[in-house]
């Protein structure tokens, strides 16, 4: 199983204009297309957690993207 269990394709907000940089959100938004494309939601969020555990905080992760 892979924790946390989420929809990875329901997640986010619809003011995330609100939390993050211009330049942060469009790179969220690409990340968002490519775990949509994905067809495996498990290989999808198994990819992201592979991803993040690579950076330690979120602007080191949105700027290895």
């Amino acid at each position: 199983r892979v924790y946390p269990a989420i929809n990875i394709r329901s997640s986010g907000t619809r003011r995330e204009d609100l939390l993050m940089s211009e330049a942060d959100i469009q790179r969220v938004w690409i990340l968002r297309k490519l775990l949509h494309s994905m067809d495996d939601d498990t290989a999808a969020i198994e990819f992201l957690l592979d991803k993040l555990k690579d950076t330690k905080t979120n602007d080191e992760f949105f700027q290895s993207m």
